[in-house]
């Protein structure tokens, strides 16, 4: 028999076993312990919690309602340790052509970058292209009257990116504790 608590994480509820709990809150706190000192670090750590939540909601359903040890451990190797990307010496273009930080991209309407729907702000994303770019794509488009009908069906079809994973993917870079970094301290800085 294990013993079960609640959790609160990123404003959903989880059951964690105790011992992953012990083991979450170790990790969380080193992660707090790093970006204490750096003037993004609360937003850091809040959009950390918030893509460990959402791993946690991929690892539960009907038959399991309780996270373990197991489910901890594959969380953390996804992440990674804070103590990976300590070394300050690393400078940020290296840091940001690395391929370590870079995934498979996902396309999605942009939630940031948008005028109408996002469909032209997601496909600048997914591509590295400027959005104005394929806003005159689709105005051009629109004079042969097929821009409008393309354009609605990507708006339908496309998820919205609403997340702060789901941003990194669009744009992709893995969703590990380094990319959430420079992603929030580049946002930050701008």
């Amino acid at each position: 028999m294990k013993i079960t608590e609640n959790i609160n994480l990123a404003g959903l509820i989880f059951t964690i076993d105790q011992d992953a709990l012990l083991k979450l809150q170790n990790y969380l706190n080193s992660i707090e312990r790093y970006f204490a000192i750096k003037e993004e670090g609360k937003e850091v750590v809040a959009d950390i919690e918030g893509r460990i939540a959402e791993l946690f909601e991929t690892k539960l359903n009907k038959s399991k309602e309780v996270i373990s040890i197991e489910d901890v451990n594959q969380i953390i190797g996804i992440m990674g340790m804070p103590e990976e990307f300590m070394n300050e010496a690393q400078t940020e273009s290296e840091r940001s052509a690395s391929y370590s930080e870079l995934g498979s991209k996902k396309l999605y309407r942009s939630a940031d970058d948008k005028v109408l729907g996002g469909v032209c702000g997601g496909l600048g994303a997914y591509f590295n292209i400027d959005p104005v770019i394929f806003r005159l794509i689709f105005v051009l488009a629109l004079l042969f009257s097929v821009g409008f009908l393309i354009y609605i069906i990507l708006w339908i079809v496309l998820p919205e990116a609403r997340t702060f994973a789901q941003k990194l993917e669009m744009k992709g870079y893995k969703v590990n504790i380094s990319s959430i970094h420079n992603n929030v301290k580049g946002s930050v800085s701008s």
